[in-house]
């Protein structure tokens, strides 16, 4: 009887060591992936060129299938997108819009922040979407952009994105901005 105390005790000593044992432990954390993260800053860096180039094909290619996306069109006002065919309209009709207005795009970039793990990432990007018309005068958005990224057999495709206004522009009434885009959207 006596032995079979002793083997209880230690059975119970045993297992409250490594219940306090794994308490201690800190949980993991995840570790980024040096190449993957560089992978996926060149992927929003050909983005950011093929959207400013209104390469409407790279936009079919980029993106996956169950893309979601919320941005700002070229009135600001919220657009959402729940697939690549709303994504690559979405894409199109700003091209459209510019080329019509006669407008070069660029994107001044202030910040890239990414980082990966194998087969996800994200990147959160600021800088200001502008448009030179063709009077050499400017129409600038300042946006902050969160990109989400999964890889996949064919490479990374963006599945997530969120746009909005960094800043808020001075309202139409008063600003030679707002009537710039009031002008062009007539």
């Amino acid at each position: 009887m006596r032995r079979i105390r002793w083997i209880v005790l230690a059975a119970v000593l045993g297992v409250c060591s490594l219940t306090i044992a794994s308490a201690e432990q800190k949980p993991p954390t995840a570790l980024w992936d040096d190449a993957a993260t560089r992978e996926v800053r060149q992927v929003i860096d050909k983005g950011m060129d093929a959207i400013a180039a209104m390469d409407s094909a790279w936009v079919s290619v980029a993106m996956g299938k169950d893309v979601s996306g919320f941005d700002i069109d070229v009135e600001g006002k919220p657009v959402r997108m729940g697939s690549r065919d709303e994504a690559v309209r979405y894409f199109n009709d700003i091209f459209a819009w510019a080329k019509k207005a006669g407008a070069r795009l660029r994107f001044d970039r202030h910040s890239t922040d990414c980082h990966a793990i194998s087969a996800l990432a994200f990147c959160a990007l600021e800088y200001d979407f502008v448009a030179t018309m063709p009077d050499g005068s400017t129409l600038s958005q300042p946006t902050r952009t969160t990109v989400v990224l999964r890889r996949g057999d064919d490479g990374w495709k963006w599945v997530h994105w969120h746009s909005s206004l960094s800043t808020l522009p001075a309202p139409p009434a008063t600003s030679g901005w707002g009537k710039k885009w009031l002008r062009l959207l007539a």
